[in-house]
């Protein structure tokens, strides 16, 4: 996904993270992951590959793929990324929610933040997704949310294991409407693999909450010592964040947050002037939330040929098809890079400044902080 990217799992806060011991507590090494030689080695092989292939493979005119980008709609296409980013309010609106309902918040050292920082953190760890592999801006985003409020890792990424599962059953839900919209308006049908994808890893995800909700607290007995102590806060996020007098709401918020994404497909599409149909739109958009769970970075390589693909099998031609990829990822994935990188850098540089000025909380082995800091 753009990273909404609903299909992921948070990764172990001990590994996954790929945390390092400073003077401040814990912090991930974001800097030996999302600048390293090998990420951007990989990244620009990755692309010649992916440049080659779509050339050699698809019956693509080069003429005609130039001359649609050039004549791209500048005011429509900026719609589209307004959009696009308008979708992050909602969505941090929406995390502080479910870290309200989890409870987490309740602690008297916790420091209350708004929506703004809520939405800065997760676009900032969809900017770490987009340059690294394996999904590290999900342990970029607990890392930060214990930062600012104090929160334990393993807590935030349980908050954030509820929001993935959430986002999986309204993906699904969506992919389910939008097939069938295909069908009433007899365009074509979404690829069975889609809709098999999605559907698999909701299950999947339902299956190992009810699992966690129904047999967690004995199974965490047979965990070692140094797990069940991250286990117990992870599920407390997780299961917290589907309390029902709050999931309306939440998911209302998510559904916002997915269609403000179709809605950048859409325009973008607009813009290049292509007169495909909504459902259509609606189909690719999600299939791009399907396929952004693959943890290269940002999905890269399998989103621009899945998408491609579903969108010659909806009906366009390779071209259009090419073209409509490379200019929606320019806003799904390359202004991250940019705009995200950019917050990402200004974050970590004041961070520091408050550390060194010894306005920072001292962080304790589990990432909780001792004491209040000031809140906003």
């Amino acid at each position: 996904m753009s990273e909404g990217q609903p299909g992921s799992t948070p990764p172990n806060p001990e590994h996954g993270a790929n945390m390092e011991n400073g003077g401040n507590g814990y912090r991930p090494r974001l800097g030996d992951r999302l600048f390293s030689r090998k990420t951007l080695a990989v990244s620009v092989v990755a692309i010649a590959v992916l440049a080659v292939t779509a050339f050699r493979v698809l019956d693509i005119d080069r003429d005609e793929m130039w001359d649609q980008v050039k004549g791209v709609d500048p005011v429509t296409y900026l719609f589209a990324g307004v959009l696009y980013y308008i979708s992050f309010w909602f969505r941090g609106i929406r995390w502080r929610l479910i870290v309200r309902a989890s409870g987490l918040n309740e602690n008297p050292n916790v420091v209350q933040i708004g929506n703004a920082k809520y939405s800065a953190i997760i676009l900032m760890g969809w900017f770490a997704n987009s340059v690294a592999f394996f999904r590290l801006g999900d342990a970029y985003r607990a890392y930060a949310l214990g930062r600012e409020t104090g929160i334990s890792m393993a807590s935030s990424l349980g908050t954030l294991l509820g929001e993935r599962a959430q986002d999986i059953l309204i993906v699904l839900g969506l992919l389910v409407v939008g097939a069938a919209g295909l069908l009433v308006t007899g365009e074509v049908t979404l690829p069975v693999y889609v809709l098999a994808a999605a559907a698999g890893v909701s299950g999947a995800t339902l299956l190992a909450l009810m699992v966690m909700r129904t047999y967690g607290e004995r199974l965490a007995r047979h965990l070692p010592d140094r797990l069940e102590e991250i286990y117990h806060p992870l599920r407390a996020g997780a299961l917290g964040s589907f309390k029902v007098r709050q999931l309306p709401v939440q998911f209302t918020l998510g559904i916002i947050g997915w269609g403000l994404e179709i809605g950048r497909v859409y325009f973008v599409a607009e813009s290049l002037g292509l007169d495909i149909g909504f459902f259509v739109i609606m189909s690719a958009a999600l299939t791009i939330a399907v396929l952004s769970t693959i943890p290269t970075p940002g999905g890269f390589g399998f989103v621009e040929g899945g998408l491609t693909g579903v969108l010659i099998f909806l009906g366009l031609g390779d071209t259009q098809a090419l073209t409509l990829t490379i200019v929606d990822r320019s806003i799904s994935w390359i202004s991250i890079i940019v705009i995200g990188g950019t917050l990402f850098l200004t974050w970590q540089t004041l961070t520091a400044r408050r550390g060194r000025s010894g306005n920072g909380r001292p962080e304790t082995p589990d990432g909780v902080a001792p004491t209040v800091a000031d809140s906003e």
